[in-house]
């Protein structure tokens, strides 16, 4: 059989390890049924050296990664494209549309739904055209008036949260706790406002520990939230949902659990036919955590592969398997489904060393390609 030409962009990225460990594990291993063309723009990522071919590329957001992208796709006609950073799915999206003469297929839908979760606002205003249960958001820009903040403070309380309203890996999100820190981020540009899904008072030993003397580390207590993955096909059939109950330090999940939730679930249904109504389709991840009053509310949405897709893997949920075969249904690809209930497993997550040849990197460095 012919195997499947796969192109992953930024295949350095958690979410390229976590595509590679699903095609290479040893429980049902397929890496031989599939060709990797991994893009990067840092050259000695260890998972450069995992692909059969890479190819070094400008940062996404330079003009010269669109030239570079279209390069590489003309000569290496890949059946199908994934990208593993949010930056990315937007960018080749875009490119993939205004280049139809390209090979490779994208498995997002359309570039307005991929908005809809890579843009927060966006977000926020697709969920309320559906009756959707998402944190309170706001944002200033779009009102103009510092009375209307004041007015969304009152319904919300503290504390808030302030982030990027297209940002990722948490970073520049803030905690909101009074007046004046409401007030000067109003002033930053592309920012906006949300409720914290949480019971507030848990967080006040943390806030006191951070207003005391600056300290080495820090990482708020009890972190979590509960995550629903499923795959929209291109004919709206929805595959089953997957929740987990991921809990966090320092930003990052450590513990992943499986878990039941027929609430959750539902929900999680009634997302993927809203999405899959504007034309919609793909990976779908939505982060639910319960509110103050104990509704279940969600604080984000994701449509593409990410950094759980190798836990879910371990777990029976193969969402790579079920892309390709959406996408690629006459390749037949082999779907692993767990033989025991994974609901007692929990997934611990480390860092792994790898060993890569200076000489290597040195062909990636000086060519801007290197092949198996």
């Amino acid at each position: 059989m012919k195997k499947i030409k796969i192109l992953i962009s930024s295949v350095g990225s958690l979410v390229g390890q976590n595509l590679l460990d699903v095609l290479d594990a040893p429980i049902f291993n397929r890496r031989d049924l599939v060709e990797i063309i991994g893009t990067n723009s840092i050259v000695n990522s260890p998972n450069n050296f995992r692909c059969d071919k890479c190819c070094i590329v400008p940062n996404t957001s330079t003009i010269e990664f669109t030239s570079r992208m279209v390069e590489i796709i003309s000569k290496e006609k890949p059946d199908l494209i994934l990208s593993a950073r949010d930056e990315d799915t937007e960018a080749m999206m875009v490119l993939m549309n205004n280049n139809p003469q390209l090979k490779g297929q994208l498995p997002y839908g359309k570039l307005k739904t991929l908005i809809y979760a890579l843009n927060k606002w966006q977000t926020w205003l697709f969920t309320k055209k559906y009756n959707l249960p998402f944190a309170n958001s706001f944002v200033i820009g779009k009102s103009g008036k510092i009375n209307e903040l004041k007015a969304f403070v009152e319904k919300v309380g503290y504390p808030m949260i302030a982030k990027p309203i297209q940002g990722f890996a948490s970073k520049g999100v803030f905690f909101i706790r009074n007046w004046e820190q409401a007030e000067y981020v109003s002033t930053f540009k592309n920012y906006m406002f949300q409720e914290y899904l949480g019971k507030p008072d848990a967080m006040d030993a943390y806030f006191k520990l951070i207003d005391g003397p600056t300290p080495l580390f820090a990482s708020a207590p009890g972190i979590y939230h509960y995550s629903c993955h499923t795959n929209i096909s291109s004919t709206g059939s929805i595959d089953e949902i997957f929740i987990s109950k991921n809990d966090h330090k320092d930003g990052a999940t450590m513990g992943f659990r499986r878990v039941k939730n027929k609430k959750l679930e539902e929900l999680a249904i009634a997302y993927s036919k809203a999405l899959y109504n504007e034309g919609g389709y793909g990976p779908l991840t939505i982060q639910f955590r319960l509110d103050k009053n104990d509704n279940w509310k969600a604080q984000e949405m994701n449509l593409r592969t990410n950094g759980n897709t190798y836990p879910r893997f371990m777990m029976g949920q193969d969402d790579l398997g079920l892309i390709i075969n959406d996408i690629l249904p006459n390749h037949n690809f082999p779907i692993y489904y767990a033989e025991e209930n994974a609901s007692n497993y929990i997934i611990g997550k480390s860092l792994l060393s790898n060993i890569m040849l200076s000489e290597d990197i040195e062909e990636l460095n000086n060519t801007g390609t290197w092949e198996r």
